[in-house]
């Protein structure tokens, strides 16, 4: 489920050999800190051994490191153990100190954040709407997803700088995903190009800024941005991904600072949430304003954006906070400032935890040492276990297929499995979820807000789905006949195309009933039929064919969810 991405504690106080548990409210439970650290070291029990990745996790209250423990190994060759000194890639948690840099220069006076992106990137183009510092922040630039325009490209042998490419890949494309400001739409490349606006305007790196006007001054000493992939870094762990086949060393290293690339520790992270609290770096005033909510996510009925965070409610308390994943990683840093209490997990497993991320890892240890102040768990709503009914195997059935969303042709598959239905994000059936039966024709997708309803055909309309709980309004799918085209129908979009948002040259070729794109210097891309003259396929999503008055195809456009009316035109048949 790609709509995507993401993103999502403590009493007990050990100050030497002396621990001390302190209730912290009237309602909480009076309980031991030894108890309380055996309950959280069982939640990360399964990491714990020798042979296997796992965590570092933090925690303050009032601004005093509670509890500091790690689990697991940082390097499997090495049998090094993972400690809370150990320095772990943060993924998108780097974004707030990317806002924070940039609201410190706006208030030195050398930027505003209404000010047209244009005015710090010369080389800008006319992008057909005036984009802001401010919309970059918020997600809501509507800018196409940069690094899938860049897996699109021939990739380039010239040495040039990453940040720098994905800035001239955003200043040269001209078409937006939607107006504006008028949509949140997750994206790291907007947070990338933030970067780059700190180092056009402050003369320096995003990594000498951020460290001489924010680790610095907090005393974050084992932080840094990882813009430079050579570099040592002394107590940094290694990565890993698990699959059937079993573990996999992993590296997402490449110098791409702004959206990711921070290196830190847990300690050094509760440093920073404590600053919101003290406002040793900026006023309260610039504090405020990152933690402020924006524009609703989409995420969830409770879920806003603000500068770099995420601004939600977790069993009546709001958080604000930030997850990250990437190959090798997984991390989230929350803080409930009602209860002047933070986590920071940092793990070197990216596939950890429920739901393959690091966020419900935090929720768990909140609910062990904020169970005085956490309300009850929901007892209803669309959050709340399911209660499945029993549909037949031919109830069932009737589900299956390709379903086209009316709003941007993208396709989606329900499926069956095992007895059970499924949908996938795409043609194809990976990746995949369930969908719980809670009535005859409508479905959940448990642990989500997500609910599916399957509306019957009538008077010559296809049968549809209606998707809702993960976008700001209902999602509507028709079920698209099946289109096969014979051999002597693929050669018809057999050709050379060329983009002006995308430097190269792309080959379409028939292949396995299907057609292949080729892109010089990168992997092919299988595209499959989908529906009349559409095709879908990684990375480009549905590629639908355009023709002129005498049936030959001119060209298509590619639309994915990072980029929508991506313009290919034919150039050669």
């Amino acid at each position: 489920m790609k709509r995507l991405a993401l993103l999502f504690i403590v009493a007990a106080v050990v100050i030497g050999s002396a621990v001390v548990w302190k209730r912290y409210r009237a309602s909480d439970v009076h309980v031991s800190a030894d108890s309380v650290a055996s309950r959280v070291d069982q939640l990360f029990a399964r990491w714990s051994g020798p042979d296997s990745p796992g965590c570092s996790l933090g925690v303050s209250r009032n601004g005093v490191p509670v509890y500091e423990r790690a689990y697991g190994t940082a390097n499997l060759e090495l049998s090094v153990p993972i400690t809370p000194q150990s320095v772990l890639p943060a993924a998108s948690i780097s974004k707030q100190f990317t806002a924070m840099s940039i609201l410190l220069l706006a208030n030195s006076g050398k930027l505003t954040l209404d000010d047209d992106i244009g005015k710090h990137i010369p080389e800008w183009a006319d992008h057909g709407s005036r984009i802001t510092i401010r919309h970059l922040l918020t997600h809501t630039s509507g800018l196409r997803d940069a690094f899938m325009l860049q897996g699109l490209a021939p990739p380039r042998e010239d040495g040039a700088d990453l940040n720098e490419a994905i800035l001239k890949v955003l200043a040269r494309t001209r078409g937006l995903n939607f107006a504006p400001g008028t949509e949140f739409q997750y994206n790291n490349g907007a947070y990338n190009l933030l970067g780059s606006i700190v180092r056009r305007v402050s003369g320096q790196s995003l990594r000498a800024f951020a460290d001489a006007n924010i680790f610095k001054p907090l005393g974050m000493t084992h932080t840094h941005f990882h813009d430079d992939p050579g570099m040592i870094v002394a107590g940094r762990v290694s990565g890993y991904h698990r699959d059937e086949s079993g573990l996999h060393v992993t590296s997402s290293e490449n110098g791409i600072v702004g959206n990711a690339g921070l290196e830190t520790t847990v300690g050094d992270l509760l440093l920073w949430e404590q600053n919101f609290a003290d406002a040793r770096v900026g006023d309260h005033a610039l504090l405020d304003a990152i933690q402020t909510p924006v524009i609703s996510t989409g995420w969830s009925e409770t879920s806003s954006y603000g500068f770099g965070v995420e601004i939600a409610k977790y069993r009546g308390l709001t958080t604000i906070g930030h997850g990250g994943g990437d190959r090798g990683i997984a991390s989230y840093l929350v803080r409930y400032p009602e209860e002047n209490f933070a986590v920071a997990l940092l793990c070197n497993l990216d596939n950890i935890g429920e739901n393959g991320n690091a966020t419900a890892l935090t929720q768990r240890v909140a609910d062990i040492y904020l169970a005085g102040a956490l309300a009850a768990p929901k007892s209803g709503g669309s959050m709340a276990a399911p209660v499945p009914v029993p549909l037949s195997p031919e109830q069932l059935t009737r589900m299956v297929g390709l379903y086209r969303d009316l709003s941007n042709d993208m396709v989606g598959r329900i499926f069956m499995r095992d007895g059970k239905l499924m949908a996938s994000a795409g043609a194809g059936e990976e990746p995949s979820v369930e969908l719980t039966p809670v009535g005859a024709n409508r479905f959940v997708v448990r642990g989500t807000p997500v609910s599916v309803d399957f509306v019957p055909p009538s008077h010559g309309r296809s049968q549809e789905i209606h998707v809702s709980g993960d976008g700001p309004k209902p999602r509507v799918s028709q079920l698209v006949t099946p289109f096969g085209p014979a051999a002597a129908q693929l050669g018809l979009f057999e050709g050379v195309y060329s983009s002006p948002e995308v430097e190269g040259i792309f080959t379409l070729a028939a292949r396995n009933a299907g057609l292949v794109m080729e892109i010089p210097g990168r992997a092919n891309i299988s595209l499959q039929p989908v529906f009349t003259d559409a095709f879908a396929g990684a990375i480009v999503g549905v590629v639908k064919f355009s023709r002129d008055g005498r049936g030959i195809v001119t060209g298509f456009t590619a639309n994915s969810d990072g980029a929508r009316g991506l313009r290919f035109e034919r150039i050669k048949r």
